[in-house]
Protein backbone atom coordinates (compact mmCIF):
# COMPACT_ATOMS: atom_id res chain seq x y z
CA UNK A 1 0.00 0.00 0.00
CA UNK A 2 1.49 3.32 -0.91
CA UNK A 3 2.06 5.64 1.88
CA UNK A 4 0.88 9.07 2.02
CA UNK A 5 4.04 11.38 2.33
CA UNK A 6 2.37 14.73 1.30
CA UNK A 7 -1.28 16.34 1.16
CA UNK A 8 -2.35 19.71 1.60
CA UNK A 9 -5.64 22.17 0.01
CA UNK A 10 -5.17 23.97 -2.75
CA UNK A 11 -5.07 28.02 -2.25
CA UNK A 12 -5.34 31.80 -4.39
CA UNK A 13 -1.31 31.08 -4.91
CA UNK A 14 -1.85 28.18 -7.22
CA UNK A 15 -3.55 30.01 -9.73
CA UNK A 16 -0.99 32.34 -9.65
CA UNK A 17 1.72 30.56 -10.25
CA UNK A 18 -0.73 28.38 -13.25
CA UNK A 19 -1.35 31.89 -14.14
CA UNK A 20 1.28 33.24 -17.37
CA UNK A 21 2.02 36.59 -17.90
CA UNK A 22 0.69 38.40 -20.89
CA UNK A 23 3.23 40.60 -22.90
CA UNK A 24 0.43 43.90 -23.62
CA UNK A 25 1.59 43.72 -27.08
CA UNK A 26 0.52 40.19 -27.62
CA UNK A 27 -2.18 39.30 -29.80
CA UNK A 28 -4.37 36.39 -29.78
CA UNK A 29 -1.71 34.10 -31.92
CA UNK A 30 0.54 34.36 -28.47
CA UNK A 31 -1.59 33.96 -25.67
CA UNK A 32 -2.08 29.92 -26.31
CA UNK A 33 -4.33 27.34 -28.22
CA UNK A 34 -6.35 24.09 -27.90
CA UNK A 35 -8.18 21.38 -29.98
CA UNK A 36 -11.08 20.02 -28.52
CA UNK A 37 -11.88 16.68 -29.76
CA UNK A 38 -15.40 15.96 -28.70
CA UNK A 39 -19.57 14.71 -29.35
CA UNK A 40 -21.64 12.28 -31.56
CA UNK A 41 -23.94 11.61 -33.63
CA UNK A 42 -24.82 7.80 -33.15
CA UNK A 43 -26.69 8.13 -29.53
CA UNK A 44 -30.11 10.68 -28.27
CA UNK A 45 -29.37 13.19 -27.29
CA UNK A 46 -25.53 13.20 -29.12
CA UNK A 47 -25.91 17.43 -29.83
CA UNK A 48 -26.32 18.13 -26.05
CA UNK A 49 -23.30 15.84 -25.71
CA UNK A 50 -21.98 17.75 -28.17
CA UNK A 51 -22.65 21.40 -26.26
CA UNK A 52 -20.78 20.01 -23.80
CA UNK A 53 -17.49 19.82 -25.70
CA UNK A 54 -18.26 23.02 -26.56
CA UNK A 55 -18.28 24.26 -22.94
CA UNK A 56 -15.21 22.39 -22.46
CA UNK A 57 -13.98 25.04 -25.41
CA UNK A 58 -15.86 28.05 -23.98
CA UNK A 59 -14.15 27.50 -20.57
CA UNK A 60 -10.88 27.49 -21.80
CA UNK A 61 -11.38 31.21 -23.64
CA UNK A 62 -12.51 32.50 -20.37
CA UNK A 63 -8.81 31.45 -19.01
CA UNK A 64 -7.82 33.85 -21.40
CA UNK A 65 -6.53 31.85 -24.53
CA UNK A 66 -6.44 33.06 -28.00
CA UNK A 67 -7.89 29.85 -29.82
CA UNK A 68 -10.26 26.91 -29.21
CA UNK A 69 -10.65 24.67 -31.74
CA UNK A 70 -13.35 22.48 -31.68
CA UNK A 71 -14.17 18.72 -33.57
CA UNK A 72 -17.36 17.10 -33.63
CA UNK A 73 -18.62 14.72 -36.08
CA UNK A 74 -19.78 16.41 -39.04
CA UNK A 75 -23.57 15.19 -38.51
CA UNK A 76 -23.75 17.78 -35.81
CA UNK A 77 -21.60 20.16 -36.65
CA UNK A 78 -24.57 22.66 -37.71
CA UNK A 79 -25.81 22.62 -34.28
CA UNK A 80 -22.79 23.30 -32.53
CA UNK A 81 -21.79 25.71 -34.48
CA UNK A 82 -25.08 27.89 -33.07
CA UNK A 83 -24.45 27.55 -29.45
CA UNK A 84 -21.79 30.31 -30.30
CA UNK A 85 -19.99 32.47 -32.05
CA UNK A 86 -16.96 31.81 -30.45
CA UNK A 87 -16.06 28.65 -31.06
CA UNK A 88 -14.51 27.50 -34.48
CA UNK A 89 -16.12 24.31 -35.15
CA UNK A 90 -14.74 21.63 -37.33
CA UNK A 91 -15.91 18.22 -39.24
CA UNK A 92 -13.79 15.48 -37.64
CA UNK A 93 -15.41 11.79 -38.20
CA UNK A 94 -19.73 11.91 -39.85
CA UNK A 95 -21.41 10.13 -36.85
CA UNK A 96 -18.83 9.48 -34.35
CA UNK A 97 -15.16 10.29 -34.26
CA UNK A 98 -14.38 6.66 -34.98
CA UNK A 99 -13.79 7.01 -39.03
CA UNK A 100 -12.28 10.44 -39.04
CA UNK A 101 -9.24 10.18 -40.37
CA UNK A 102 -6.07 11.97 -38.22
CA UNK A 103 -4.28 13.34 -41.07
CA UNK A 104 -6.88 15.66 -41.12
CA UNK A 105 -6.38 16.55 -37.69
CA UNK A 106 -2.41 16.50 -37.33
CA UNK A 107 -1.42 19.88 -38.23
CA UNK A 108 -3.81 21.64 -35.85
CA UNK A 109 -2.68 19.78 -32.74
CA UNK A 110 0.61 20.73 -33.91
CA UNK A 111 -0.03 23.90 -33.77
CA UNK A 112 -2.08 23.98 -30.70
CA UNK A 113 -0.75 23.55 -27.34
CA UNK A 114 -3.22 21.52 -25.70
CA UNK A 115 -5.60 18.82 -26.59
CA UNK A 116 -8.84 18.01 -24.28
CA UNK A 117 -10.47 14.98 -25.80
CA UNK A 118 -13.33 12.28 -24.30
CA UNK A 119 -17.04 14.18 -23.51
CA UNK A 120 -19.78 12.76 -25.49
CA UNK A 121 -17.58 10.54 -27.93
CA UNK A 122 -19.15 7.08 -27.22
CA UNK A 123 -17.45 3.94 -26.47
CA UNK A 124 -17.38 1.53 -29.68
CA UNK A 125 -14.17 -0.04 -30.00
CA UNK A 126 -13.80 2.15 -33.29
CA UNK A 127 -13.74 5.30 -31.67
CA UNK A 128 -11.80 4.19 -28.67
CA UNK A 129 -9.08 3.62 -30.95
CA UNK A 130 -9.44 6.40 -32.36
CA UNK A 131 -9.02 8.72 -29.33
CA UNK A 132 -5.67 6.65 -28.13
CA UNK A 133 -4.25 7.32 -31.82
CA UNK A 134 -4.96 11.33 -30.98
CA UNK A 135 -3.78 11.19 -27.49
CA UNK A 136 -0.68 9.65 -28.45
CA UNK A 137 0.29 11.65 -31.52
CA UNK A 138 -1.10 14.55 -29.53
CA UNK A 139 1.45 13.16 -26.25
CA UNK A 140 4.60 12.04 -28.50
CA UNK A 141 4.79 15.57 -29.99
CA UNK A 142 5.11 16.89 -26.54
CA UNK A 143 1.17 18.74 -26.19
CA UNK A 144 -0.07 18.51 -22.68
CA UNK A 145 -3.41 16.51 -22.56
CA UNK A 146 -6.85 16.51 -20.28
CA UNK A 147 -8.68 12.97 -21.24
CA UNK A 148 -12.09 13.15 -19.77
CA UNK A 149 -15.15 11.14 -19.75
CA UNK A 150 -15.57 8.38 -22.89
CA UNK A 151 -11.96 9.01 -23.19
CA UNK A 152 -10.85 7.61 -20.38
CA UNK A 153 -11.90 4.45 -21.69
CA UNK A 154 -9.75 5.07 -24.57
CA UNK A 155 -6.56 5.08 -22.17
CA UNK A 156 -5.68 1.26 -23.44
CA UNK A 157 -4.93 2.55 -26.73
CA UNK A 158 -3.02 5.01 -26.32
CA UNK A 159 0.95 4.66 -26.05
CA UNK A 160 2.79 5.77 -22.56
CA UNK A 161 1.06 8.84 -21.55
CA UNK A 162 3.65 10.09 -19.49
CA UNK A 163 2.77 13.53 -16.87
CA UNK A 164 2.03 15.68 -19.83
CA UNK A 165 -1.41 13.94 -19.77
CA UNK A 166 -4.30 14.47 -16.98
CA UNK A 167 -7.11 12.01 -16.66
CA UNK A 168 -10.34 13.16 -14.44
CA UNK A 169 -12.06 10.30 -13.74
CA UNK A 170 -15.04 10.39 -10.98
CA UNK A 171 -15.59 7.23 -8.78
CA UNK A 172 -17.13 5.57 -11.21
CA UNK A 173 -14.48 6.13 -13.66
CA UNK A 174 -11.77 5.72 -10.95
CA UNK A 175 -13.39 2.37 -10.36
CA UNK A 176 -13.16 1.18 -13.76
CA UNK A 177 -9.71 2.01 -13.82
CA UNK A 178 -8.50 0.72 -10.35
CA UNK A 179 -10.65 -2.19 -9.88
CA UNK A 180 -11.61 -0.47 -6.57
CA UNK A 181 -13.42 2.42 -4.87
CA UNK A 182 -11.86 5.51 -3.99
CA UNK A 183 -12.93 5.51 -0.44
CA UNK A 184 -14.61 7.85 1.35
CA UNK A 185 -12.43 10.37 3.46
CA UNK A 186 -9.78 13.14 2.02
CA UNK A 187 -6.72 11.13 3.34
CA UNK A 188 -8.18 7.38 1.78
CA UNK A 189 -8.89 10.01 -1.58
CA UNK A 190 -5.49 11.55 -1.79
CA UNK A 191 -3.79 7.87 -1.67
CA UNK A 192 -6.27 6.37 -4.16
CA UNK A 193 -5.30 9.61 -6.85
CA UNK A 194 -1.71 9.13 -5.85
CA UNK A 195 -1.70 5.50 -6.02
CA UNK A 196 -3.50 5.85 -9.68
CA UNK A 197 -1.00 8.70 -10.66
CA UNK A 198 1.88 6.36 -9.89
CA UNK A 199 0.79 3.00 -11.59
CA UNK A 200 -0.08 4.84 -14.87
CA UNK A 201 2.21 7.40 -14.52
CA UNK A 202 0.32 10.15 -15.55
CA UNK A 203 -1.13 13.40 -13.32
CA UNK A 204 -4.97 12.27 -11.86
CA UNK A 205 -7.40 14.84 -10.65
CA UNK A 206 -9.94 12.59 -9.13
CA UNK A 207 -13.52 14.24 -9.14
CA UNK A 208 -15.66 14.45 -6.29
CA UNK A 209 -17.00 17.27 -3.69
CA UNK A 210 -13.65 17.09 -2.08
CA UNK A 211 -11.49 16.59 -6.03
CA UNK A 212 -7.57 15.67 -5.46
CA UNK A 213 -5.19 16.42 -7.69
CA UNK A 214 -1.89 13.94 -8.07
CA UNK A 215 1.17 13.42 -9.57
CA UNK A 216 2.15 10.68 -7.95
CA UNK A 217 3.98 12.41 -5.00
CA UNK A 218 2.21 15.46 -3.84
CA UNK A 219 -1.61 15.28 -3.44
CA UNK A 220 -3.59 18.43 -3.73
CA UNK A 221 -6.97 18.54 -2.32
CA UNK A 222 -10.10 20.95 -3.01
CA UNK A 223 -13.16 21.20 -1.21
CA UNK A 224 -15.97 23.99 -2.67
CA UNK A 225 -18.12 25.41 0.32
CA UNK A 226 -21.36 24.35 -1.30
CA UNK A 227 -23.24 21.83 -3.49
CA UNK A 228 -23.64 24.22 -6.57
CA UNK A 229 -21.48 22.52 -8.81
CA UNK A 230 -23.57 18.96 -8.25
CA UNK A 231 -25.47 19.53 -11.88
CA UNK A 232 -24.89 18.50 -15.75
CA UNK A 233 -21.85 20.20 -17.85
CA UNK A 234 -19.96 21.65 -14.57
CA UNK A 235 -17.58 18.91 -15.29
CA UNK A 236 -16.69 19.49 -18.44
CA UNK A 237 -16.53 23.26 -17.70
CA UNK A 238 -13.93 22.11 -15.37
CA UNK A 239 -11.59 19.91 -18.16
CA UNK A 240 -11.99 23.26 -20.07
CA UNK A 241 -10.42 25.45 -17.27
CA UNK A 242 -7.86 23.22 -16.94
CA UNK A 243 -7.03 23.23 -20.68
CA UNK A 244 -7.11 26.45 -21.01
CA UNK A 245 -4.14 26.67 -18.37
CA UNK A 246 -2.02 24.21 -19.98
CA UNK A 247 -2.57 26.10 -22.84
CA UNK A 248 -1.07 28.96 -21.36
CA UNK A 249 1.89 26.70 -20.78
CA UNK A 250 1.56 25.49 -16.90
CA UNK A 251 2.58 21.83 -16.15
CA UNK A 252 -0.81 19.13 -16.08
CA UNK A 253 -0.58 19.20 -12.49
CA UNK A 254 0.03 22.78 -11.92
CA UNK A 255 -3.14 22.96 -14.50
CA UNK A 256 -5.37 20.77 -12.48
CA UNK A 257 -4.63 22.00 -9.00
CA UNK A 258 -5.26 25.90 -10.61
CA UNK A 259 -8.46 24.61 -12.49
CA UNK A 260 -10.30 22.81 -9.79
CA UNK A 261 -9.74 25.55 -7.65
CA UNK A 262 -10.97 28.32 -10.13
CA UNK A 263 -13.83 26.00 -10.89
CA UNK A 264 -15.07 25.15 -6.94
CA UNK A 265 -14.33 29.09 -6.47
CA UNK A 266 -16.57 29.55 -9.17
CA UNK A 267 -19.38 27.75 -7.83
CA UNK A 268 -19.22 28.77 -4.20
CA UNK A 269 -19.47 32.67 -5.86
CA UNK A 270 -22.57 31.71 -7.89
CA UNK A 271 -24.24 29.84 -4.75
CA UNK A 272 -24.18 33.23 -2.73
CA UNK A 273 -25.78 34.50 -5.80
CA UNK A 274 -28.51 32.12 -7.29
CA UNK A 275 -28.39 29.07 -4.26
CA UNK A 276 -28.47 25.69 -6.37
CA UNK A 277 -29.84 26.83 -9.17
CA UNK A 278 -26.61 27.38 -11.61
CA UNK A 279 -26.14 26.12 -15.36
CA UNK A 280 -22.95 24.94 -16.75
CA UNK A 281 -23.29 28.48 -18.79
CA UNK A 282 -23.65 30.35 -15.72
CA UNK A 283 -20.42 28.92 -14.22
CA UNK A 284 -18.36 29.56 -17.58
CA UNK A 285 -19.46 33.25 -17.23
CA UNK A 286 -18.27 33.63 -13.55
CA UNK A 287 -14.64 32.30 -14.81
CA UNK A 288 -13.15 35.46 -15.36
CA UNK A 289 -14.38 37.24 -11.70
CA UNK A 290 -12.60 34.67 -9.96
CA UNK A 291 -9.61 34.97 -12.49
CA UNK A 292 -9.10 38.89 -12.88
CA UNK A 293 -7.35 39.39 -9.82
CA UNK A 294 -4.32 36.55 -11.13
CA UNK A 295 -3.99 38.60 -13.97
CA UNK A 296 -0.66 40.50 -15.12
CA UNK A 297 1.94 41.39 -17.83
CA UNK A 298 5.62 40.51 -18.64
CA UNK A 299 7.27 43.53 -19.58
CA UNK A 300 7.23 44.86 -23.04
CA UNK A 301 10.72 44.04 -25.17
CA UNK A 302 12.97 46.96 -25.39
CA UNK A 303 12.23 47.04 -29.07
CA UNK A 304 8.32 47.51 -29.35
CA UNK A 305 6.68 50.67 -29.57
CA UNK A 306 5.95 52.24 -26.07
CA UNK A 307 3.49 55.30 -25.58
CA UNK A 308 3.95 58.71 -23.97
Amino acid sequence: MMRLTKIRTATGKDVKIATAARNPYSSKHDNGSIVVVGGSGVYHGAPVLAGNAAWHALAALRVGIGYAYLYVPSSIVGPVRALSPNLIVRPFGTESIGDGKISGIRQVIMRADALVIGIGIGKGIDVLKKAGKIIDYAVSNGKRVVIDADGLFSIKYAGSLGMNALITPNDREFEMLEGGRAGNTVKERAASAMRLSARIGTAVLLKGHVSVISDGKEAVTVNPKSSALATAGTGDVLSGIIGGYMASGASTFRAGIAGAYVHAKAGDMLYKKMGAHILADDLINMIPHVIKHFDRQSIPHANKLTHK
